[in-house]
């Protein structure tokens, strides 16, 4: 009875430290899966074709996922951004702007809480008003980008970014007049996961 006992109990310390072990491994393959939500402000300027080129204000929301492993990590988002065109005769209407960006973005976090981001991002425009009146047709459906931020993660999940996108492309569908956008985003965010 105690040899068998004894038996058991070796048996079941080997398994648990085998078992222990493999856990260990797994954790030290297996990338981490971060996913998480975030809101902030979106300072759009316009450049080209008689706009006013000064930074308009508006909104930026949506959600994360990541997955990193060790330093570095891929990060697609999918984002909601609001924004202001203005010309630069005051009689004409500003137009207003909703857009969804993806940026695909690759991720470094030289120390443990910060995190660099830099890839391309690409925007469809949603929606363009002016006066109410539907003007989406003056400019292109999609947009690429170059997106160039940082990250810092807080404690209890919570994280804050600003990040830099210069566009790439003529958004503009009239002939002869070329308009770009650059973004300054500032966020807050909030990680489910990780």
């Amino acid at each position: 009875m105690k040899l068998t006992f004894i038996t058991t109990a070796v048996a079941a310390l080997f398994c648990a430290s085998t078992a222990h072990a493999q856990l260990g491994v797994v954790k030290k393959v297996a990338p981490v899966v971060s996913l998480g939500v975030k809101v902030g402000a979106n300072m759009q300027k316009v450049d080209g074709g008689g706009l006013d080129d000064a930074y308009k204000g508006g909104f930026v929301a949506g959600a994360f996922v990541c997955v990193s492993k060790k330093k570095m990590g891929v990060r697609v988002e999918g984002l909601v951004k609001s924004a202001k065109i203005d010309y630069s005769i005051s009689t004409v209407p500003s137009v207003k702007t909703v857009m969804l960006d993806v940026p695909v973005l690759f991720e470094y976090a030289p120390i443990k809480r910060l995190k660099l981001h830099v890839g391309p991002q690409f925007t469809t425009m949603l929606s363009a008003k002016q006066n109410d009146v539907d003007v989406k047709d003056q400019f292109k459906s999609a947009e690429l980008s170059a997106v160039a931020g940082v990250e810092v993660n807080l404690p209890l999940k919570f994280i804050v970014g600003a990040r830099y996108i210069y566009g790439l492309t003529d958004v503009s569908t009239i002939s002869g007049t070329k308009v770009t956008n650059s973004s300054i985003q500032v966020s807050v965010g909030y990680r489910f996961l990780n």
